[in-house]
């Protein structure tokens, strides 16, 4: 599947936000750029680049940073999380009716309601 500009354009906010939050962080702690990088296990120039928005932070990089600054993921995933869920509601109404029985369509009911919930919350959050 390939991105749209829509979803380049949330990837470049969120490099520039997490590099940004990094860079915050470490200067608000005192931490260098060595002392962040020997607590994370990753070269000094790797957190120059992440810092600079030249690199794509993994899973870890990310948990990584939430636990030494104490940030939460959602925080830190935010533009990604808000452009998922917009994403996941726009396709939600015209999922496409699948051949199941009672139990199933039962079953898959109920889950899709859940998710409409959750995808609203969501969106309520973020409006406000």
């Amino acid at each position: 599947m390939r991105a749209g500009p829509t979803a380049l354009l949330v990837h470049l906010i969120f490099m520039q936000d997490f590099s940004h939050c990094l860079s915050e962080a470490r200067k608000k702690s005192g931490f260098s750029q060595a002392d962040c990088a020997h607590l994370l296990g990753v070269s000094q120039s790797y957190i120059s680049r992440l810092e600079l928005a030249h690199s794509v932070p993994s899973v870890a990089d990310i948990s990584g940073v939430a636990v030494l600054f104490g940030r939460t993921m959602e925080i830190m995933l935010e533009p990604l999380l808000k452009e998922q869920a917009m994403s996941i509601r726009a396709r939600l109404y015209d999922l496409p009716e699948p051949k199941i029985g009672w139990l199933g369509r039962f079953t898959r009911t109920n889950a899709l309601n859940k998710l409409e919930n959750r995808l609203d919350r969501i969106a309520r959050h973020y409006d406000s």
